[in-house]
């Protein structure tokens, strides 16, 4: 294994990510395993996911919007306040681990956005109890939720206050109304929800990403969690069968199952072409994006503040976006 050379680096992550095949571990077979081997899936574009989870599981859409009909998936914000999809099971203390981070870092936007402790108090039961009442709600059903309990939704009050809430743990998103956001409490889904302690939870999530997105730099796990370094250190010692490799002045975490992975199976993910939807995690599960995105094609891919398209790739990198 050398991971000093980009093009085994590619082709290893594209192993990883259920793109390309390998007999070194099963390749998840439906939509619930594929959610559960990534962990999460970029969510940013509704329908971008869908499609990533769809080519990764090897069935349509369509299979994949069952799933998130079934409540087997759903979309909320997991990872650094960023939309994703993710196992329903899972949900609660995904959101619960990496919420604290990032509600720190906006804790000032509700006095900015003229909201008390008092109003975010009365939004969140008022939505917790319409959405255990009457739900699914609508995005604008949440607005007039919030306005009816006297809290203004305008002014950008209203999506702030559902992306707080739905970090919380409580709050996701379901199928889709049409082309309109659905919103579903945990508790009416009757989904069991898994409830690893806050240590077991840190090595399960690492676990995951290590096996489906690695070779990964401490770097790479930092952006994907948005955990700090000094707690994610502490938590891949709870990772299970990760190994640590260092290259070129670099170290990497992967899943030991790589190990197996053959010559033929690299030289075959890399002779693929690969036709990508937006947000893919082959591009945003990593921190840096250069072993696999040329600097001059970055504008037609994905830019610095924060637009993406759909893409292609060949030997593992991208060429181009997808206009197909």
């Amino acid at each position: 294994m050398d991971l000093s050379r980009p093009a085994e680096l590619r082709a290893r992550r594209l192993i990883a990510q259920a793109l390309a095949p390998t007999a070194a571990r099963p390749r998840p077979g439906t939509v619930a395993e594929v959610i559960r081997w990534m962990g999460a899936v970029q969510g940013q574009t509704y329908d971008a996911g869908i499609r990533a989870l769809g080519l990764r599981a090897g069935y349509g859409e369509e299979a994949v919007l069952k799933a998130v009909a079934e409540h087997e998936v759903v979309r909320c914000w997991p990872q650094r306040g960023t939309l994703h999809f993710i196992p329903t099971a899972d949900a609660r203390w995904m959101l619960r681990l990496g919420n604290p981070r990032v509600a720190r870092s906006t804790a000032t936007r509700f006095a900015a956005l003229g909201l008390s402790p008092e109003d975010v108090a009365t939004a969140r039961r008022a939505l917790h109890d319409a959405l255990l009442a009457d739900g699914p709600l609508t995005r604008p059903a949440v607005y007039q939720t919030f306005a009816a309990a006297g809290v203004d939704p305008t002014d950008g009050r209203g999506p702030y206050l559902i992306r707080t809430f739905g970090r919380e743990g409580d709050v996701v998103q379901g199928p889709r109304q049409g082309k309109t956001e659905t919103f579903l409490h945990l508790d009416a889904l009757r989904v069991a929800q898994n409830d690893p302690d806050p240590d077991q939870a840190l090595g399960l999530l690492l676990t995951r990403y290590l096996h489906s997105h690695g070779p990964a730099t401490m770097k790479d796990l930092v952006w994907w969690t948005g955990l700090g370094s000094r707690v994610l250190r502490a938590g891949l010692d709870a990772a299970e069968d990760v190994l640590e490799v260092s290259a070129g002045g670099e170290t990497y975490w992967l899943g030991a199952w790589q190990e197996a992975v053959t010559a033929e199976e690299l030289e075959a993910a890399l002779a693929a072409t690969y036709r990508l939807p937006a947000f893919d995690e082959y591009l945003l599960g990593y921190a840096d994006k250069s072993y696999a995105l040329p600097e001059e094609l970055r504008p037609q891919v994905l830019t610095k503040n924060g637009l993406s398209w759909p893409f292609v790739v060949e030997d593992g990198v991208a060429v181009g976006r997808d206009v197909g």
